[in-house]
Formats: C-alpha cells, structure tokens, sequence
C-alpha cells in the first residue's frame, strides 16, 4: 500500500528534488503531493490526509510552527508524523517543534537523499 506524503515548502527547486527523490528512490511505496506555503499546506493536508509531512520552518506567509500549532489542533493532524527542514540550528524553534510532535529534522544545507530516505522509512514502518 502507498503511503502518502505531503511536502510543504516555498522553495520550489527543494520540493521538486526532494519529490523525485522520494518517488524515485521509494519504488512506488510513496505518493507525494506538495504545498508552497503554509496556508496552502494546510488546505492540501486537510483534503489529502497525508501519513507523513515534511515541512520547511521559514516560509513567507505563514511559518512552519504556525502551521503544526493549527495543524495539530485539527482531529487528523494529532498524529501525523512530521519531518521539518530548516536552514537553522536554531534550538529554540526544534524544541518547540518536539513539543508539536516533530519526529525528524532535515538540515537543508547539509542533507542527502539516503539519509532523508531512511528517516522516512523508519518513520512509516
């Protein structure tokens, strides 16, 4: 069965890496859909009832703790398993998003497929 997976970030390059990556490198185990800013994260994550989302922090409009703090209000968003990627090492913004259910993060600088692949893998076993 495919699992699906929402990216949110604004940086449309990034995504499109990241879902090529995950649909080539998944061999068919992921569906991937993707958002390009939180509100429309939000709205995507509503209708398509993702089993994972990977998120980026600093986003315009509305960031991506903004995001998981309403995300996790909502009955499907309680335990969505999420993923951030950041640019950060900002200690602050990952112990808040620990707090809202975090379960990996990806630095963006410093990432590789395989790495991301295997946290995914983990995380949706």
């Amino acid at each position: 069965m495919t699992k699906k997976i929402l990216i949110i970030d604004d940086d449309k390059i990034f995504s499109k890496i990241l879902r090529d990556g995950l649909v080539a490198g998944g061999n068919g185990k992921y569906e991937v859909v993707t958002a390009f800013d939180g509100e429309e994260g939000f709205e995507v994550a509503m209708k398509e009832k993702p089993d994972l989302i990977m998120l980026d922090m600093m986003m315009p409009k509305v960031t991506g703790i903004e995001f998981l703090r309403k995300y996790r209000k909502e009955e499907s968003g309680k335990n969505t398993p999420v993923i951030v990627e950041t640019q950060l090492s900002d200690l602050e913004k990952m112990s808040e998003g620990v707090e809202l259910g975090v379960r990996g993060y990806i630095i963006k600088s410093d990432y590789s497929l395989d790495t991301i692949l295997r946290q995914v893998e983990d995380i949706l076993k």
